[in-house]
Parts: structure tokens; sequence; C-alpha cells
């Protein structure tokens, strides 16, 4: 399913106070990478939110357009977006991770956006397959650079020590990837993936929450159990009971369940943030906060 373009009002939505407070900054970085495949060059024209001091930048839907960044160093959390989607279809949690303390750079997975005419055919799925993980490494090796660049917006403002890493249906499978693979990524946040019969054999030991939909048309909640079971370290998987794939990015044109976005996110928010506060923050969050079942979910978990 393609992920449409994100409304300005349901942005504006994410934009308030609901869930965490505190002024989000925005600013994008164009980085240039090599395709594993093709050896031809993939500009990330990468999406950052982060912390930001109030009433400076320049206000937009997304946030405030390179804003001071708050005092302090933060978590870093690379997030991978979906088949034919954007690194701005999950704003209402992105910009939370900001609020919450956390840069989040989001960047785009070439040929595999909702800008490619293409992005469904299955040469270009293969070769996005190919290239996410080396695109998430790159992005975690360019961010931690900026951040011992004197001069950049974000210099001594990441905490090289405490890399995560989130995405959503294809991106939620690149996330396990990276867990796999990249002995940086301390803890990941997991959302409708799918193709997890696709992922290598090494355990993946990182604290991970999956969070996955019950009537998932598109690749099963199914799927979410069985990443669930991939996971050898602590571990979480919430159920969106009457959730469907697409209620977890901002627009749901189909593939909505019964639940509103708002429901729907609001469930995603109250698990996903004080997961990531606990297991890559460390900040103190009681277990039962992402133990204990909610009105309209299920929860497993070994924390």
């Amino acid at each position: 399913m393609r992920h449409l373009a994100v409304p300005l009002l349901l942005v504006l939505a994410a934009l308030a106070p609901r869930a965490h407070a505190g002024a989000v900054g925005v600013t994008t970085v164009a980085w240039t990478k090599t395709s594993v495949t093709t050896d031809t060059p993939r500009v990330l024209d990468t999406v950052i939110w982060y912390p930001a001091v109030p009433r400076t930048g320049t206000p937009e839907a997304l946030g405030l357009r390179d804003a001071k960044v708050r005092r302090g160093r933060f978590p870093l959390i690379v997030f991978s977006h979906g088949t034919c989607g954007r690194p701005i279809e999950a704003t209402y949690l992105t910009m939370a991770l900001a609020r919450a303390g956390f840069v989040v750079a989001a960047p785009p997975h070439v040929g595999n956006t909702a800008d490619d005419p293409t992005c469904f055919t299955t040469d270009v799925f293969i070769d996005s397959a190919a290239n996410r993980a080396p695109d998430i490494g790159f992005v975690i090796d360019s961010a931690l650079a900026l951040a011992e660049e004197p001069g950049s917006i974000l210099y001594r403002r990441i905490r090289a020590d405490r890399v995560g890493v989130a995405g959503l249906s294809f991106g939620g499978f690149t996330t396990l990837v990276v867990e796999q693979l990249d002995p940086r990524v301390r803890a990941a946040l997991v959302l409708v993936p799918g193709g997890t019969g696709f992922l290598g054999t090494a355990d993946i030991t990182q604290p991970t929450m999956v969070i996955g939909a019950e009537h998932d048309q598109i690749v099963t909640f199914a799927e979410s159990e069985r990443a669930y079971e991939r996971l050898a370290g602590p571990r979480f998987l919430v159920e969106l009971l009457g959730g469907d794939h697409l209620n977890a990015v901002d627009e749901c044109p189909a593939f909505c369940g019964t639940l509103t976005q708002e429901e729907a996110h609001d469930r995603v928010l109250h698990y996903g943030v004080p997961f990531v506060r606990r297991y890559l923050a460390g900040r103190r969050v009681r277990l039962r906060t992402l133990t204990r079942p909610i009105d309209g979910v299920t929860v497993q978990s070994e924390p």
C-alpha cells in the first residue's frame, strides 16, 4: 500500500503536547552513500527531529525548522519507513520521540519511496531489501560524525553509546535485520513487520518491542508473533485490537481496521515511548507500564 503524504492537519495534531511536552526541532541533511547493488550514488535526504529550544527556528508542520538544539546529549534513533513510504510517514511517533528527548533520523530508502513510480516492482523491492540495512548503518555513521563536527547543528548533542532503531512494515523488517548486524544498536521499536522468514539466523538479543495489528491485512499479526519469537533478549509484543496495517502511519486511506488514527497512535505511544526511555535512554520507567495491558491492546512480555 502506498503511504500517502502527511496532511497538514494530522501533523499539526501530532505537534500538540498530548503525550509529551517539549519543543521539536527539525532539519534535513543530504548524505550520499554508494549503493551496495549498483555502485551508484544514493542521496539520502534525511529528516532529523530533535529536542529544541522553544521560540527558535521557523515554525512549520514538522516542527521548528533549524531551531537551536536543547542542551544535553541525546540518544539517537534511526527510523526506517515502509515500502513506498516516506521518512515523514509516522510523524506522530518520530516527533513524540524528539519531545521525549531523542534525536530521530529518518532517511528515504531510495527507489522504494512514495515518490518512486516503480516502488512496487519486484526488482526494486529486491534492490531495496539489499540496501536498506546499509542505509541505516550509514545514517548512524553520518549522524554520529555530524555530532563530532564543530559548527554542525548537532555538535555534541548525540550519545554515541545509545543508538537505537525503529521502523514499520518493510522498515520493521529492516529494523530487525539491523539489530542482527550492527552491535551499536542497543534497543529497537518494530511496528507491523513482515518478512520474518527471511531474517538471518543470528539471535536478536537487544531489548525489542514489536507492535502489531490484530486485523493486519497486509502482513498479518502472525508476522508480529513470529518476530517476537525471534527475540532472545528483553522482549515485548503489543497487539492493537481492531487495528490494521496503516494504523501505524499518520494517514490511513485504507487498511484502517476499526480504530481511529488517534486511538491507534495513542496506544503506540503509550508503550513505545516508555520502552525506549527505559531501554535506550536508561530512564526510570516502571515495568508495569510496559507489561500491563490498557483498553484495546493485549501484551506479551519477557522484560
